[in-house]
């Protein structure tokens, strides 16, 4: 492993004390604040990653969302899946709380300065009802609200194929939330309105800023005995604004027809995600699948979804996952649109009740051009090429 790999996990445990700053920050500083922190009103959490991976392939960087702007490529890097998470939540009385959580990895920025995912304020009316209002993460996919707790599933990462395109992190707004039996089950809805920003890195040279003026909608969930259900729809206006542009050279087709996909992808006015998912845990079994469609004003589509099956022996929980992303767009031909799919078999070893060992082998197989990779070279095969990722890491709660 090389020297850099271990400097990135070094600066992402320091993290941890600004993380902590960050947080304290938000409560109040008043002279009543030392009462909250003298009782259990105030309690702090905390969770990360570090990981390394190994890309086989010199021609392409391998990125596990849109917005890292460097990848991990050939040989070892802890780049890619290494952060640091904590939370504080400070309890006002039995119907009010106020939650914060601040995140430290890798992203648009180029390095691991920590960011604000969650600060609200939430209300508890009724046992039935949930109101929030602040930045609240952002849970369209099932799971989705978790995806940077390593800890909370069993892969090493969740699915990027799935989750890797997914652009908005949060949002400025508030939601409602109201449970209730139904059956032999818990069936809830969620409502959430507000509005959010998102940077994605598209090309080496190329990045945007993505301006939601308006995000809304929600989803209907139920649970009953081993299963679980979620369907969801979300609808945003945005306006996108790139910076740099394409330096590829009409001569580098791989880099042309990455452009072109690109420009269709992120130049819309509107958005609908419709989403599916499902979890089957019946005893040792641990099964998940979900199925995204994104579909923009000007009728372009993107497709993704996974199939996930592990089984837990002991501490052991062995598993294999396929999971394939597809797109779709006007004017660009069937045959040119970008499409990726991968083959994961992985082992988790839970070490202790809040540390687990995670391995994982993945062999990607991208179709066409590929917005999930960086630095590609102009041989890397545009018609299909093959990477093979091997990813060790270690998940932890505190």
């Amino acid at each position: 492993m090389s020297n850099s790999a271990w400097v990135v996990g070094a600066r992402a445990m320091i993290s941890l004390r600004y993380l902590m700053i960050c947080l304290l920050a938000l409560l109040p500083a008043s002279a009543w604040a030392q009462t909250w922190l003298d009782s259990d009103r105030l309690t702090f959490s905390g969770f990360g990653t570090l990981g390394v991976v190994h890309n086989n392939s010199d021609e392409a960087d391998f990125v596990s969302d849109l917005g890292q702007p460097k990848g991990a490529g050939e040989g070892w890097s802890a780049r890619v899946d290494t952060l640091l998470g904590a939370q504080a939540r400070l309890k006002l009385n039995e119907q009010f709380d106020i939650m914060a959580q601040g995140i430290s990895r890798y992203h648009y920025t180029g390095n691991f300065r920590p960011e604000l995912s969650w600060a609200f304020v939430r209300y508890i009316p009724a046992p039935d009802w949930q109101l929030r209002a602040g930045r609240l993460g952002l849970d369209s996919y099932l799971l989705s609200d978790s995806r940077h707790v390593g800890y909370a599933y069993p892969w090493l990462r969740p699915p990027v194929d799935h989750f890797g395109i997914l652009q908005l992190d949060y949002i400025e707004g508030v939601d409602a939330t109201y449970r209730r039996p139904l059956g032999d089950g818990l069936a809830w809805a969620k409502l959430f309105v507000g509005r959010s920003k998102s940077h994605v890195v598209l090309t080496d040279d190329l990045s945007a800023e993505i301006d939601i003026d308006h995000v809304y909608g929600g989803h209907l969930n139920y649970a009953t005995g081993s299963w679980q259900f979620r369907v969801s729809y979300t609808k945003s206006d945005s306006e996108t604004n790139f910076s740099g542009d394409y330096t590829g050279g009409v001569d580098n087709v791989y880099a042309l027809l990455t452009y072109q996909l690109i420009k269709q992808a992120f130049v819309y006015r509107s958005m609908q995600l419709y989403s599916l998912g499902m979890i089957y845990e019946p005893g040792a079994w641990q099964l998940q699948a979900m199925r995204n469609q994104s579909e923009t004003d000007e009728n372009g589509i993107i497709d993704s979804g996974f199939a996930s099956a592990g089984y837990r022996v002991g501490p052991t929980t062995p598993y294999v996952m396929f999971s394939r992303v597809w797109t779709s767009f006007p004017g660009i031909p069937a045959g040119q649109s970008f499409e990726q799919q991968t083959w994961s078999l992985g082992l988790r070893y839970d070490v202790a009740s809040n540390l687990a060992l995670k391995t994982q082998v993945d062999r990607v197989h991208v179709h066409k051009p590929g917005l999930l990779w960086r630095d590609t070279g102009a041989d890397w095969d545009s018609g299909g090429g093959h990477v093979t990722l091997v990813s060790f890491g270690l998940d932890f709660v505190f």
